[in-house]
């Protein structure tokens, strides 16, 4: 006797996948920048005022232009030099006319020494004699100059940056359904079970 075989057939159910990815962007906005700095009245300058003095007291007497203290001054002390200087002459006259017993000739020796021929001085003179006569000082101008910092208030306000990101999406669907089959072969095999 023969046995019945059976036979079974199955698919297996498949399924499928459906992806949208979309892509995402992104979109950051300049920040706003806000700078304030000060610029007047940072810098303050002043100078003093250049000085030149000019003294010609000592060209002016030169010239015999003199104020009459000392005009007076130089006279006292040239009346007391002539005076010992006359003193002097005195005294060395004195002295020659001692010697007359001597058989020296002190009188005629005595005035041709002072009433002699005179020779007329003549002389070229500057007024002033030198530049070195009048005093010369000069005091340069300063500068003064200060300056104040400023520093810059710097403001920033920060912009997020937009985000889109759109939702992915997945279709899962049946591609195929799941199926069973059964055969049977051989034998007779009653088919009202």
């Amino acid at each position: 006797m023969q046995l019945a075989q059976l036979n079974i057939y199955q698919t297996f159910a498949q399924t499928g996948l459906q992806t949208r990815q979309p892509t995402m962007s992104i979109r950051q906005h300049h920040a706003d920048l806000r700078i304030q700095q000060e610029h007047v009245n940072l810098v303050e300058i002043s100078t003093t005022g250049q000085r030149l003095f000019i003294d010609q007291t000592e060209a002016f007497a030169d010239a015999n232009l003199k104020s009459p203290l000392r005009h007076s001054l130089e006279f006292y002390s040239s009346t007391k030099q002539k005076t010992m200087q006359y003193i002097a002459k005195m005294a060395r006259e004195g002295e020659q006319l001692k010697r007359i017993d001597r058989n020296v000739d002190a009188i005629s020796s005595i005035a041709k020494q002072n009433y002699g021929p005179s020779h007329p001085r003549v002389n070229i003179a500057y007024m002033p004699s030198s530049m070195s006569k009048v005093a010369i000082d000069y005091k340069p101008s300063e500068v003064h100059y200060h300056v104040r910092k400023s520093e810059p208030t710097i403001q920033v306000t920060r912009r997020e940056p937009d985000i889109d990101i759109p939702r992915w999406e997945a279709n899962v669907y049946l591609q195929q359904k799941n199926a069973i089959a059964f055969e049977a072969t051989g034998a007779a095999i009653d088919r009202n079970l």
